[in-house]
């Protein structure tokens, strides 16, 4: 089903999964229903947290936690 997000994805941390979506697009995930069916669908998939990233969907993001380890 189209949402009309330009760009989401899922990364995965273990047993949290962290949304990121667009920043022109981030007011469309605060739908009540909408996100009880992401985080539904998400913990369906094993999942214990579902979060969402607050600076958006970015190139590269994951790149920033390898230097971290």
């Amino acid at each position: 089903m189209d949402r009309g997000f330009r760009a989401i994805r899922v990364r995965c941390h273990d047993d949290l999964a962290r949304i990121e979506v667009d920043k022109q697009d981030k007011g469309k995930l605060f739908n009540e229903d909408l996100l009880d069916e992401i985080s539904d669908k998400l913990k369906e998939f094993g999942f214990k947290y579902v979060t969402l990233d607050l600076e958006g969907y970015r190139v590269g993001s994951f790149n920033e936690t390898i230097g971290n380890k």
